[in-house]
């Protein structure tokens, strides 16, 4: 199975002012999306739909369950949040290693990309409980942003080159895939900056 990264576009305020907001059209809202669904009916006793509501009504957290308010929080994100152009999702620990060889093999930049995206002292400013492992939730705000768009700048395959890599031999094959996720998540950084949006990054 393995751990997989995914973003949305995000305006900051906006999510941080759904906390308390007692926003019941939002919460209609969100418990209608289905992404939020998706993770609502992996539980047997909803605890995804009441972690949800306790966010949005303002009501005391379950602080022994966080892993359940960052998978409502994840539905808050695919609610209000834009949908990136690059949607496919990044294996961590697999995907992101072939990235960082690729980086250090043909550009000669040293970085892990896993760290840049998930910093180990990684911030958000969402009064969520304690998360003890997963969903990993990492804020990339304009300014880490274009750092990353400055780190990658030079980096660069086209469509149909990447597409080559993928149909070749295995080693290109695993190149391809690195280059496929470099480019998508150089697109992805390039809309945020864009549209003066945060890009709010899950891992489980």
């Amino acid at each position: 199975m393995g751990y997989y990264m995914f973003a949305y576009g995000v305006n900051t305020p906006e999510l941080q002012a759904t906390f308390a907001s007692k926003n019941e059209t939002l919460l209609a809202e969100v418990l209608k999306n289905e992404i939020f669904q998706n993770y609502a009916e992996e539980d047997d006793d909803n605890e995804t739909t009441k972690a949800l509501t306790d966010i949005i009504m303002g009501r005391p957290f379950d602080e022994k369950k966080g892993y359940t308010y960052g998978y409502a929080f994840i539905g808050i994100c695919a609610t209000l949040g834009k949908e990136l152009p690059f949607t496919q999702e990044m294996k961590f620990w697999y995907e992101t290693d072939l990235i960082n060889q690729t980086l250090s093999e043909d550009y000669d930049i040293e970085v892990e990309i896993d760290t840049e995206l998930f910093p180990a002292d990684h911030f958000h400013p969402f009064p969520l409980p304690k998360i003890e492992d997963f969903p990993m939730i990492s804020l990339i705000d304009q300014e880490r942003l274009k750092h990353l768009a400055s780190l990658l700048e030079k980096v660069h395959k086209t469509k149909e080159e990447v597409e080559a890599m993928i149909e070749d031999d295995e080693d290109d094959e695993e190149k391809g895939f690195a280059y496929e996720h470099i480019m998508g998540l150089k697109e992805n950084i390039a809309f945020c900056l864009n549209n003066q949006l945060d890009m709010i990054a899950f891992c489980h």
